[in-house]
């Protein structure tokens, strides 16, 4: 009886993986920083394209910024197969990317993360949509990013805590357990948020304070400990 050879299909194995195109809202300086986690990103999923950037300066149209085109304004996103693209709004300011959210949001965009490959997300953490993670942050266990939120580097998110949509939290700042950021929270650099204490949403917590008391919505506050010296108004 002659045994029979059977040669494994070479073809089977080698779909070509679908590409991610992800277009870059703002060619600012966040931006651009945005730009690098993404590119980042590529070294491992080299299905990822980044087409460029889209900016509200015309006078940016058409250059190029570190390697990426600045494509158009909105009007480049309205012409756009939109069904091929998803979007990252990378501005800084948490109520200037709130109106530019809602203005993707409108014309039916879905929206991408830029997570550095350096940063650590425990995988028990939950993570919104268009959340941007910069090298070297930590997100611990049980913790709820909302979407569109900011982490940056050298911060520190303990366990089960809450961070509201479009909150930022700004370079070498740590949040404790239990704690929870309110939405468009801006948390400056190195500020303590101490364990179970809450900042009410839209509020400014100046750089080097320490949080150790809860602070309310729509304000700003400063000081170790923080204490309110001012409130802000959000359109």
């Amino acid at each position: 009886m002659v045994s029979r050879v059977v040669r494994p299909n070479r073809f089977r194995y080698h779909h070509k993986p679908k590409m991610k195109k992800i277009v870059i809202i703002g060619a600012g300086g966040h931006g651009r920083e945005v730009a690098d986690i993404l590119r980042h990103q590529q070294t491992q999923a080299p299905n990822l394209v980044l087409p460029g950037f889209i900016d509200d300066d015309e006078a940016l149209h058409g250059k190029e910024i570190e390697g990426l085109t600045v494509l158009g304004g909105w009007s480049w996103l309205e012409r756009a197969e939109r069904d091929k693209i998803s979007v990252i709004c990378a501005v800084g300011l948490p109520d200037v990317r709130l109106r530019l959210v809602r203005r993707a949001e409108s014309l039916g965009l879905s929206f991408a993360n830029a997570i550095s490959p350096l940063a650590h997300i425990s995988p028990q953490a939950r993570l919104g949509h268009g959340v941007m993670i910069f090298p070297y942050a930590f997100v611990s266990v049980n913790s709820d990013v909302g979407n569109h939120v900011v982490i940056n580097g050298m911060s520190w998110i303990a366990h089960d805590v809450k961070i509201g949509s479009y909150a930022v939290i700004s370079p070498g700042s740590s949040v404790a357990g239990n704690a929870s950021i309110g939405e468009g929270c801006w948390i400056s650099m190195g500020v303590t948020v101490n364990q179970s204490v809450s900042v009410g949403r839209w509020s400014i917590v100046g750089s080097g304070a320490a949080v150790v008391r809860d602070i309310p919505d729509h304000v700003v506050a400063v000081g170790v400990p923080a204490r309110s010296i001012k409130t802000r108004e959000i359109a």
